[in-house]
């Protein structure tokens, strides 16, 4: 189901009053069922009930299943997840097991969840490796016919940080099925973010803060603020990003450049819109989760813009990754590697291809100057002597760097982002002369906009615009305007989605 549909819009109201209704196990039971209820609703775009597909009988029952009876068979998957760590968790947590015991249990966890996401997400990425190293050719093994279940990428991932936690007796494992299943599948977090803590997530649900007016002040800004990043910003930006990467062969390195920011903003806005709605939704019935972004997008370097950008992932990165590897405590050398392995995994998460594996390098490319540049002298200096000119300038440098990245995340290939990438650096026939004309002079301005009002507003927060009338009056107005005026009818699917 989508935030952005008339079936959330009747389905949201719906749910709230039924809650508020309702006390105890039987709210905690109704969420549970509602939030199956809004993952079962997921139409995966390759069912046609039409014509059933008949090529193998898994693929005949998961059509027939959706199309006769209205039941999504890949909510069996995420089932399976719950299951297995909610018992894992309850067999570490037991009195007087061994340590080789909960280990065991670790494992099997980890061998669950990540041997399903690695056959929904990356057999057939393994296969398009096996042939290019054999030299077979891109028609000698022909891919499966694998439908990648929507949001298992962040269940399997907010799943796996519990089972780690009760391991590293961080946290008390959950007695209550009922309790664990719905910190997995609690429907505002579910598909597509943030990667919630069940610390975070148990806090609330053992003592529910009453919600507030100013709660429901603060959450109606959220969801309100998430609508217009995605419905006004997002898919208008995605006009000319789509129109960029479809025509890039034929355009100019300015027009590139304009289409691969734009879908650097693109991401940003869709992403957080969808963030938005997520945390704005489940504040309305008393979860307070974190932030998910903090205005990534004027970050002064590329450390910075990862403390702003998708917080919810590049900290669990951080904390399952990157320290269990030994983080920068054994010399440069091994921090280095710990570094590239850790945004490596990251870039893997994000897509099975090999685009996605150099994003994720790239990153870990930048990551490693900039630790490298701040420990100079210059460096020091700079920071404390160059003032506001500085200032603009490391972040024009960041969004710089950060555009080759946009590249290879959206390019279907590496060979046609290397091409793009080119490009933005003028490395084309005719070089600087090439810019004979500017098509996309709109966009650019829009751009600049974006730009303007992010590093504006990133010195408030959506509770600030609820401590005043007069400010919640033009936060609402504003955006009721950009949505009348500038929204998409049609609004596309949120993209991250595909992850």
């Amino acid at each position: 189901m989508l935030f952005n549909s008339a079936h959330f819009m009747i389905f949201l109201p719906i749910v709230l009053i039924v809650t508020k209704i309702l006390k105890g196990t039987n709210r905690r039971v109704f969420l549970l069922l509602s939030s199956l209820y809004f993952y079962n609703a997921w139409h995966p775009a390759t069912i046609k009930c039409a014509e059933l597909r008949t090529s193998s009988w898994y693929e005949f029952w998961i059509d027939k299943s959706f199309c006769d009876f209205g039941i999504n068979l890949y909510i069996l998957i995420l089932i399976v997840s719950m299951v297995v760590d909610y018992f894992a968790g309850l067999l570490m947590s037991k009195e007087g097991v061994t340590d080789r015991f909960r280990k065991i249990c670790l494992v099997a966890s980890l061998i669950t969840n990540l041997g399903i996401l690695g056959y929904f997400k990356y057999t057939n990425f393994l296969l398009e490796v096996f042939a290019d190293l054999q030299h077979l050719g891109p028609t000698k093994i022909d891919p499966l016919k694998i439908i990648l279940p929507v949001g298992i990428s962040f269940y399997t991932f907010q799943s796996m940080s519990y089972t780690i936690d009760v391991f590293r007796r961080q946290l008390e494992a959950r007695k209550s099925f009922l309790d664990f299943a719905l910190y997995v599948s609690f429907f505002p977090q579910l598909v597509a973010g943030p990667i919630v803590r069940a610390h975070t997530f148990f806090r609330d649900l053992d003592h529910p803060p009453t919600v507030t007016r100013q709660d429901v002040e603060i959450a109606f800004c959220q969801i309100l603020m998430g609508f217009t990043r995605k419905i006004v910003f997002a898919d208008n930006l995605g006009k000319v990003t789509d129109f960029t990467f479809r025509n890039y062969s034929t355009l100019n390195p300015v027009e590139i450049w304009t289409g691969t920011l734009a879908f650097g903003w693109q991401i940003y806005f869709d992403f957080a819109g969808y963030t938005d709605i997520a945390i704005g939704v489940a504040r309305l019935f008393g979860y307070k989760f974190d932030p998910n972004f903090n205005f990534p997008m004027v970050a002064r370097n590329i450390a910075d813009h990862w403390t702003r950008w998708h917080i919810s992932f590049s900290t669990w990165i951080r904390d399952y990754i990157y320290i269990p590897l030994g983080g920068s405590r054994a010399g440069k050398w091994i921090t280095y590697r710990n570094l590239f392995i850790t945004w490596l995994f990251a870039g893997v998460w994000h897509g099975a291809a090999y685009h996605f594996v150099g994003w994720g390098l790239w990153q870990g490319v930048m990551l490693a100057v900039h630790r490298e540049y701040g420990a100079t002298k210059l460096s020091v200096w700079l920071n404390e002597k160059g003032g506001r000119l500085y200032d603009i300038f490391a972040r024009v440098l960041t969004m710089f760097f950060l555009a080759f990245g946009f590249i290879m995340f959206r390019a279907e290939t590496m060979g046609k982002a290397w091409e793009m990438m080119k490009s933005l650096l003028f490395l084309v026939p005719g070089g600087f002369r090439s810019v004979q004309s500017y098509v996309n002079y709109d966009y650019g301005l829009l751009l600049a906009v974006c730009y303007a009002a992010s590093y504006y507003f990133s010195k408030n927060t959506i509770e600030s615009l609820a401590e005043s009338k007069r400010k919640f009056a033009l936060f609402f107005l504003a955006n009721v305007f950009l949505l009348l005026i500038f929204g998409i009818t049609e609004s596309k699917n949120f993209l991250y989605f595909d992850f």
